[in-house]
């Protein structure tokens, strides 16, 4: 009987701390999202591919739950009102990097999120913005030896009280030793796109998802003082990279922080 009572009291304190756990919601929008075969070797642009690795990395942890693409595109399809709204947050996120929060807030309803997440990436040189396989086509046609880089941008919005919780921003450069980035044939470009998937994968979505986790989850420590200042201990948010600046009270619940990772 007493082995019994203990697995029901296991069993009651496993479901009480499942209940309790608190999960959000936050819909990855790229803003290549309703481009279809945008390129020559119809690979997928960036913003997309790093999307998809921040959304299979929230729903790998379970706390911060997020639909996939091939959703979002479906319910988008299905509504012109709505794809037309996402359209217009999409470019104008692109073209000026600025957030239409009224557009997001029909799209935040339509998802039952109260955050979005927007990712752009393009190939940069000389303040020209172009697609990262644009220049690979261009590339492969005449030899270029410019150096373009990989900007990713990155805005985690509250669409509640219409502010911006995070912001992010990285940099790759697309060259190689000698300053090229083509393919002169399709295992090349192939090979360029496994590189980047790569670069995604391992660095950017990490660093996105671990950011935007710790606006939702932050870290909570008391330091370790010596006796005589125990009394002054205070609790403090623990910094994940040194480059992102805290929250105070002037700021209103905006947190903005720039990663540049140049190699």
């Amino acid at each position: 009987m007493k082995i019994w009572a203990k697995i029901i009291v296991l069993i009651c304190l496993f479901l009480g701390n499942c209940v309790g756990a608190e999960s959000f919601k936050v819909l990855v929008l790229p803003v290549d999202l309703l481009n279809v075969c945008g390129n020559y070797y119809c690979f997928p642009e960036m913003s997309e591919i790093i999307a998809d690795d921040v959304i299979k990395n929230f729903n790998s942890q379970g706390k911060i739950l997020s639909p996939d693409l091939y959703a979002v595109r479906k319910k988008l399809s299905s509504d012109a009102k709505l794809k037309a709204s996402a359209v217009n947050v999409l470019n104008k996120y692109r073209s000026s990097k600025s957030v239409d929060f009224t557009g997001l807030k029909l799209l935040s309803k339509a998802f039952d999120a109260k955050s979005v997440l927007l990712i752009d990436a393009e190939a940069v040189q000389q303040s020209t913005g172009r697609s990262v396989w644009e220049v690979l086509e261009i590339s492969t046609v005449f030899e270029i030896y410019n150096i373009y880089k990989m900007e990713i941008d990155a805005v985690l919005t509250d669409n509640v009280n219409d502010i911006v919780m995070w912001s992010g921003k990285y940099k790759r450069s697309l060259a190689d030793n000698e300053s090229r980035f083509w393919a002169v044939s399709t295992a090349q470009a192939e090979s360029q796109l496994e590189k980047l998937k790569f670069y995604s994968k391992d660095i950017v979505s990490k660093d996105i998802a671990q950011n935007i986790m710790l606006r939702f989850y932050p870290k909570v420590t008391k330091p370790v003082l010596p006796a005589s200042d125990k009394t002054k201990q205070t609790d403090f948010i623990t910094k994940p990279f040194a480059n992102v600046r805290q929250q105070d009270e002037n700021d209103y619940g905006e947190i903005q922080s720039e990663t540049i990772f140049d190699f």
